[in-house]
């Protein structure tokens, strides 16, 4: 299936974004993306506006996902 690019000029203020990810996440993408016939990048700038945020703007999930290294647990010596 071909993706379905974005009309030329569709973009509001577009900006290049250069990440780095792991490969399985970007096949992961790049089938989810297959799967309804979008580009990565519309795929991801949808995922990015769908995100639930909490009330300090991060994504719901992250700091279980993501524990501080750094911190101790209150019960440590």
């Amino acid at each position: 299936m071909n993706a379905q690019t974005r009309p030329r000029g569709s973009l509001v203020e577009p900006r290049r974004v250069g990440l780095w990810v792991e490969r399985t996440a970007d096949e992961r993408l790049a089938a989810m993306a297959s799967s309804v016939g979008a580009t990565k990048s519309a795929l991801m700038q949808w995922l990015i506006e769908q995100a639930e945020v909490d009330p300090a703007g991060r994504p719901v999930g992250w700091d279980s996902d993501h524990p501080r290294a750094e911190e101790l647990p209150i019960d440590s010596p």
